[in-house]
């Protein structure tokens, strides 16, 4: 099993997801960024586009995001997206 770390994905209005995953990957403002656990502390802007989840177990989640902010610190990351939505396709 691959290290963990723990995930919070936000909207102003609700919570969309939290648990314990093994890789995130982003649509950052200056293109897509993955995450495994212990990353180094990073911000950064979010753009629209593809929030791709890998839980444990290697089961992928997608969702589309309108932008917001990424924080990973302390082996926890944070989705402040202005909205959440299902992926397409």
């Amino acid at each position: 099993m691959s290290a963990t770390f723990q995930l919070s994905i936000l909207t102003p209005e609700q919570s969309v997801f939290e648990g314990s995953v093994e890789y995130v990957e982003v649509p950052g403002i200056a293109g897509y960024l993955g995450v495994l656990a212990h990353h180094a502390a990073l911000v950064t802007g979010l753009a629209s586009g593809t929030l791709t989840v890998r839980v444990a177990g290697s089961q992928t989640q997608r969702w589309q995001v309108d932008g917001g902010f990424f924080e990973v610190s302390h082996n926890r990351a944070t989705v402040l997206a202005d909205g959440v939505g299902a992926a397409k396709g």
